[in-house]
């Protein structure tokens, strides 16, 4: 487990690790001439030494310039070591570390009254009181006091102790999700290449894992990991590591301070954050509409602006939804924790968590977006997506749900079946609440009685046919409901078109009768269909009125409708695509041309065109400059397959009476 140490400068946070480890964390020649901390330090405590559990510490420099560098050290660690002078007390950097590990949501930790030996008792007492004072509102309020000395060596086996304590009560979160690493560290190593270091924030990585780089998106394989400053074939979330990374041409330019390296589905690299932002209380004016930021995310500092609705703001010590525009791009999930500074990192102004990345450029504040993004305002997965189900009108999508929260599928499928959702397989997994896809699903069987009540010559209605009699804002769920439907058989699918149980289709007599004789016209022409105009006119038929009529037998099944001018009997269009397919063969480079077919089908000029347009648009065909080529076998088109070809059905359609019935 890590734990990072905050304080003010001077303040004896190096000292005390040291201490602690037998290790100085001041690696820099400048660190030790200068003795401050300038860049993040880093020590292991092995089992054997004064600590009984193996411990990393994350030591972070005090200066009020390196604020910065502390927070990247300050990241995804599980347990805080404050550190406080008993001759100085609670100093300025102390007040910020304390903001910015709250900020942070770091909720354990030790508090070391350090240079005991320069203090009486009573100073002692007094600095412990002004602690308890300054920590009382935030997660550390029940951080045990320690007074000890690291020249001294008093009171270090007792904070010692205390963070085993401490440590060890916590058990390490978020081991089941994706990989997450955020990167504070990066360098080669003669014989091994590029080395990274950082906290695990979530997940899990094993030597030989591919990852990726964010932002970059850069693949990388795991060459070797490193844990507590030793071999390890694992690193988990909770834990510090150091990877030996390799990948086609990966320089030590593609991974620096800020980037993540992820398990590849979590990439998704963002410019625009929603988030739960509070600002300090003890900050002296609120923070308004387009306030510009320093964002402090993972190890990554980016600047952008803070965008409020309404252009408002919020007020010291309040909490609010808001949107923080980036200059450039960041690797951020649901539920990361980030800090805010003024514009110059000078001072830090808040902070608080993302909710949603990359979310809508316009319309951020209408009232729907308003409650996704209220919907997401949780840590609990499963009351995330209740909300949304009950907000989301377009349907959840869990592929995006799974990637913004880092939920696994297992996890993801669990909380769906929890909450009662129906998912549309069919496309993007969309999830809509149960209760919704019933009523809708109720609406349809409605909708299908009544048509097949009101017209009894048709066979059903398709997908379009059924979305137009539901309300616009509920179609996005009709997939869900027509899945369910047909797949407990409360409705049937015969191609493209939908019907209840039972539902015979019959022509009416008089239909028939007509029906009859226009069957009779086009079985005397052969395959030189006529036009729709020669069949009105020896039926005596106006076109309008009797294409009326044709289209409703072809939705029987019984006519192919070629174009708007031409009929044909399946049969017929049948054979001509056989004959198609015959003289593409013969062509040397297996083309299709017109005059060719139309000589070898005997068919006139004006059916010919139509024809394969028809074959193009049912993807019998694909047309090229010099012709066109068969894409297709030429029994697509066969009678028996008319409807059912891509639902591996064939044979006469049960749900249809011939017109001699």
């Amino acid at each position: 487990m890590i734990v990072a140490t905050a304080g003010h400068i001077d303040h004896g946070k190096t000292a005390l690790v040291k201490a602690l480890t037998g290790i100085d964390a001041d690696r820099l020649p400048e660190e030790k001439a200068r003795g401050i901390t300038l860049d993040l330090g880093f020590a292991y405590a092995p089992r054997n030494g004064r600590l009984r559990v193996p411990l990393g510490f994350v030591d972070v420099p005090g200066h009020e310039r390196l604020v910065r560098t502390m927070v990247a050290g300050a990241t995804g660690v599980a347990c805080a070591l404050l550190v406080v002078a008993a001759d100085d007390g609670v100093m300025p950097q102390t007040r910020e570390h304390v903001a910015i590990l709250d900020l942070l949501g770091v909720d354990r930790g030790v508090v070391a009254v350090t240079k005991a030996d320069r203090a009486d008792p009573d100073r002692i007492a007094a600095v412990t009181a002004e602690i308890h004072a300054l920590l009382a509102d935030t997660g550390l309020a029940e951080a045990p006091v320690v007074a000890c000395s690291a020249l001294t060596g008093s009171g270090i086996d007792d904070l010692a102790r205390l963070l085993e304590a401490t440590v060890g009560s916590r058990v390490p979160t978020g081991a089941d999700r994706g990989f997450r690493l955020a990167v504070d560290r990066h360098f080669t190593v003669p014989g091994a290449g590029l080395v990274v270091t950082g906290a695990v924030h979530a997940g899990t990585v094993r030597v030989g894992d591919r990852l990726l780089v964010s932002p970059g998106a850069r693949e990388v394989r795991v060459r070797g990991v490193r844990v507590h400053d030793a071999v390890a074939e694992t690193a988990r979330a909770g834990e510090r590591c150091a990877l030996n990374l390799v990948g086609p041409r990966l320089s030590l330019d593609d991974v620096g301070r800020g980037t993540w390296v992820l398990a590849p589905n979590l990439h998704g690299p963002a410019t625009r954050l929603d988030v739960s932002v509070r600002v300090l209380p003890h900050e002296g004016r609120p923070l308004r509409h387009r306030t510009p930021v320093h964002l402090h995310l993972g190890a990554a500092a980016v600047t952008g602006r803070l965008l409020l609705p309404g252009a408002g703001s919020v007020e010291p010590g309040e909490t609010a939804r808001a949107v923080i525009t980036l200059d450039r791009e960041i690797g951020a999930l649901a539920g990361d924790r980030f800090v805010l500074r003024d514009v110059s990192a000078v001072r830090t102004l808040g902070g608080g968590r993302v909710l949603d990345v990359d979310g809508p450029r316009r319309g951020s504040w209408t009232p729907e977006r308003r409650a996704v993004v209220a919907a997401l305002d949780t840590m609990d997965d499963g009351r995330a997506l209740r909300g949304l189900l009950a907000t989301s009108g377009p349907g959840v999508d869990l592929a995006r749900l799974a990637r913004l929260r880092n939920l696994p599928a297992a996890t993801l499928d669990a909380l769906v079946t929890e909450e009662g959702a129906v998912v549309a397989e069919d496309g993007p997994r969309l999830a809509f609440q149960g209760s919704r896809i019933a009523a809708l699903a109720a609406r349809v069987v409605s909708e299908l009685a009544r048509t097949h009540m009101a017209q009894p010559d048709n066979p059903g209605l398709a997908h379009d046919e059924i979305a137009s009699t539901v309300e616009a804002g509920e179609r996005p769920a009709l997939p869900a409901a027509l899945d369910g439907l047909v797949r407990t058989e409360r409705v049937l699918r015969r191609g493209a078109l939908l019907h209840l149980p039972g539902h015979v289709a019959r022509l009416r007599p008089a239909d028939a009768v007509v029906y009859d004789t226009v069957r009779a016209v086009l079985e005397e022409a052969g395959s030189n269909q006529p036009r729709l105009t020669v069949l009105a006119e020896r039926l005596g038929r106006q076109p309008d009125e009797l294409r009326r009529l044709l289209d409703k037998v072809g939705r029987l099944g019984w006519l192919v409708r070629v174009s708007k001018s031409y009929y044909a009997l399946p049969e017929a269009v049948a054979e001509l695509a056989r004959i198609a397919d015959a003289v593409a063969r013969e062509h040397p480079e297996g083309l299709l041309t017109v005059g060719r077919f139309r000589e070898t089908a005997g068919i006139g000029r004006n059916l010919t065109m139509p024809l394969l347009e028809f074959f193009d648009g049912r993807g019998f065909t694909v047309r090229i400059e010099a012709g066109r080529r068969i894409r297709a076998d030429w029994r697509v088109l066969a009678p028996s397959n008319w409807h059912d070809a891509a639902h591996g059905r064939s044979g006469p359609d049960p749900t249809v009476m011939p017109p001699s019935a």
